[in-house]
C-alpha cells in the first residue's frame, strides 16, 4: 500500500490524481512548476479545495526533490526526456493510468456502462441514465453536466459517496478521462460517433485521436459502436454490435459490417429498427426536441438498453422522463417575443444538426468563442452557421481561461460566405445578447452557440441570460 506519494503536474490529469489519492489515506504532494496565480480562477479554486482537504501544495518548484516517496505520478503532460524521469529508480512505484483504475474499480464495484465518442456523450449518458432508472435500476452517473472535467467530477463524487447505495455506473469518458481510467472495467462500452475534435491535443492527428478513443474496446465486456466509426477504428473487435442512423451516415458503405439496429427520423416520426433474429420495427417513442442531433443520441441509447437487456417498454417510458440537457439546445424562453436556445455546438456536424429543425426561421445566433483548452477552426464554424443565420454576432472572451480571443471572433465572421449575414464582434456574451435583442423582432429566434456552453456553463448562460433581459429592458418595443 502506497503511503506517500508526489505527483508531478497540477493540470488536468494531475489534480484528480492527488485528490483520490490523498481520499484514500495516503500522504499527497502536488507538484507544478507554475506558480498559483499563473493558474486560472476556475483552476485556483480546485487547487484550494486540494489544499483543504490535506493536499500538499509545491508550486512554482522547476525541479521537485522526489526522495522520500514511496509513489509517484507524473502527467501525462511531461515528456519523457524531462529530467525527472532520470530521478526514477526502482525504489519508487509508478502510478500509472492502470493504478488509477484499479482504485475506481474498487470503489465503484458494481456494473459500468461507459460512453465516449466525438459528440453526443452526455446527452446519450442522459437518456441511458433515465431509462435504466425507468427499469428499477439505482444509478450512479457522473457526466461533463456535473463538471467539464469528468475526471474531476468522479472523484468529487467519490469524496462525497455520491455512488453509495448505486448499482449501476453510467459514465461519460471524454478522452482525457478514458486516458486517465484507459483500465477502467466496463460491461459495456459506447462508442457515440467519431470527428476531427480536440486534435490539437494530438498533434492534429485525427489517428491519434481515435486511438486514444480505441481504449475502450479492450477494457469493455460488449462494445456498442455507431457503424460511422467502423472505418475509422484501426483496432476493431469482430463483436462490435452496431448500430445506424441512417439520416447521418447516408454516406456510410453499409454492407462491409453488420448492423444490429437501425433508425431514421422522418416526416415527424422516429421509426427503430431491430435487425437481429427477433427483428422488428418500432415507432411509438418520440422526444420534443428542436435539435436533430438528439435522435442520433436516441438510436445509441435504445441499443444498448436492448443490449443489456431492458425491455422496449422501460425503454419507452424512460425516455418520457427525457427533457433535453442543458447547453444542448436548451429553451431559455421567450423575449419579447423572440424565442431563446442555449447551445454549445461549434463543429460543423454539430451546427448543422443543431439548427436543422428551424433553418428556416429567422436565427439570429450569439457565437461564443469556439476556442477553451484546446484550440478549434474558428474558420470551419463560421463557414457553417453562414449556412444558417441572418445575423452572427461572435464574441471573444473565453470563460474558461480568462482570455480575450478577437481573432477568433474576426476569423469566424470573416468566413461567412453568405453576404447577405450580418455580422457583429463584441467581446462578451452579455454583449452579444443584448445587442440580438436590439434587432430580433418577435417570432425570431435567438441561439447561442459555442463550446463555453459545455465547459463553462453556467457562467456562459448566466451572461446570455442577462443580455437577454437587458435587451428586452432596453429595446422593449
Amino acid at each position: 500500500m502506497i503511503k506517500s506519494c508526489i505527483v508531478i503536474g497540477a493540470g488536468n490529469a494531475g489534480r484528480p490524481v492527488a485528490r483520490l489519492l490523498n481520499h484514500q489515506g495516503v500522504d499527497v504532494t502536488l507538484s507544478d512548476s507554475k506558480v498559483y496565480e499563473e493558474f486560472t480562477e476556475i483552476r485556483q479554486q480546485m487547487l484550494d479545495v486540494l489544499k483543504g482537504e490535506g493536499v500538499k501544495l509545491e508550486l512554482g518548484v522547476k525541479n521537485p526533490d522526489i526522495a522520500g516517496y514511496d509513489a509517484i505520478y507524473l502527467a501525462p503532460t511531461i515528456p519523457k526526456t524531462a529530467p525527472i524521469y532520470e530521478q526514477i529508480d526502482d525504489s519508487i512505484e509508478l502510478v500509472t493510468s492502470k493504478t488509477i483504475s484499479d482504485l475506481i474499480n474498487r470503489i465503484l464495484d458494481m456494473d459500468k456502462i461507459g460512453i465516449t465518442g466525438s459528440y453526443g456523450k452526455t446527452t446519450t449518458t442522459t437518456m441511458i441514465t433515465n431509462i435504466f432508472k425507468k427499469a428499477g435500476y439505482k444509478v450512479y452517473q457522473c457526466s461533463s453536466m456535473k463538471w467539464n472535467l469528468v475526471s474531476e467530477a468522479l472523484v468529487e463524487d467519490i469524496v462525497n459517496e455520491e455512488y453509495k447505495g448505486a448499482n449501476l455506473a453510467i459514465l461519460e469518458l471524454p478522452h482525457g478521462t478514458l486516458g486517465l481510467l484507459s483500465d477502467l472495467d466496463l460491461k459495456m462500452g459506447v462508442i457515440t460517433n467519431l470527428h476531427a475534435e480536440h486534435l490539437s491535443e494530438f498533434g492534429g492527428l485525427m489517428d491519434k485521436y481515435v486511438e486514444r478513443k480505441s481504449l475502450i474496446l479492450d477494457i469493455s465486456d460488449k462494445l456498442v459502436a455507431n457503424i460511422q466509426c467502423a472505418d475509422l477504428l484501426t483496432h476493431k473487435r469482430e463483436d462490435t454490435v452496431y448500430f445506424n442512423f441512417e439520416n447521418n451516415n447516408s454516406q456510410i458503405n453499409t454492407e462491409k459490417y453488420s448492423i444490429k439496429y437501425s433508425a431514421c427520423y422522418l416526416n415527424e416520426e422516429y421509426k427503430f429498427v431491430s435487425h437481429d433474429e427477433n427483428a422488428f420495427e418500432k415507432s411509438d417513442i418520440n422526444i420534443d426536441t428542436v435539435a436533430s442531433y438528439n435522435y442520433a443520441n436516441l438510436t445509441a441509447a435504445i441499443a444498448v438498453s436492448l443490449e443489456y437487456g431492458i425491455s422496449w417498454d422501460a425503454i419507452r417510458e424512460g425516455l418520457k422522463m427525457f427533457s433535453g440537457v442543458s447547453g444542448r439546445m436548451e429553451h431559455l424562453g421567450t423575449y419579447n417575443g423572440v424565442e431563446a436556445y442555449f447551445d454549445s455546438s461549434c463543429s460543423e456536424l454539430s451546427i448543422r444538426q443543431a439548427l436543422d429543425f428551424i433553418k428556416d426561421e429567422n436565427i439570429i445566433v450569439v457565437f461564443g468563442c469556439v476556442d477553451s483548452t484546446t484550440i478549434r477552426d474558428s474558420k470551419e464554424s463560421g463557414r457553417t452557421v453562414g449556412d444558417y443565420a441572418n445575423m452572427v454576432i461572435a464574441t471573444g472572451y473565453v470563460e474558461i481561461t480568462g482570455e480575450l480571443h478577437m481573432d477568433s471572433a474576426l476569423n469566424l465572421l470573416n468566413s461567412i460566405e453568405n453576404d447577405e449575414v450580418i455580422k457583429l464582434a463584441v467581446c462578451t456574451v452579455d454583449e452579444a445578447a443584448e445587442l440580438a435583442m436590439k434587432y430580433a423582432q418577435p417570432g425570431d429566434y435567438i441561439v447561442h452557440m459555442g463550446i463555453g456552453g459545455t465547459t463553462s456553463y453556467k457562467q456562459v448562460k448566466d451572461k446570455l441570460i442577462y443580455g437577454l433581459e437587458e435587451g428586452c429592458k432596453r429595446y422593449a418595443n
